[in-house]
């Protein structure tokens, strides 16, 4: 396995082999971010193919996040955890850039979204 880890314009971007190193990189931005936006990080994945393979999720929020992949053949889709209640609006930054997370979108714990993670790589 490898995969790329980017967020905001360029920060900290890395590339890690294994799942601990994927969680200690997940770590890393936790904690940078606490005093600061969350922030979308991208986890791509080498495809070939000519839309990249990449796994987006929010690190750094209290209590919630995202979760948007997008597959090979270029389709995408939001995860959810259906029995967990829209979250809260907030702001978070992608790509160097504040967006709001729409609270259908946040519809996701901290924990799951690190476990799409894990799993997904």
């Amino acid at each position: 396995m490898s995969i790329d880890i980017t967020r905001g314009r360029g920060d900290g971007a890395a590339s890690v082999s294994t799942v601990a190193e994927l969680d200690a990189a997940l770590d890393t931005i936790n904690h940078a971010h606490a005093e600061q936006l969350p922030c979308c990080v991208s986890l791509i994945a080498s495809s070939g193919g000519e839309f990249p393979v990449m796994l987006d999720v929010c690190v750094g929020h209290a209590e919630r996040s995202f979760v948007y992949h997008v597959a090979v053949d270029g389709s995408s889709a939001w995860g959810y955890q259906p029995d967990l209640e829209p979250g809260p609006t907030f702001t978070f930054d992608y790509a160097g850039t504040p967006t709001d997370a729409w609270s259908e979108r946040t519809r996701v714990t901290n924990a799951t979204a690190r476990q799409a993670a894990r799993q997904w790589a």
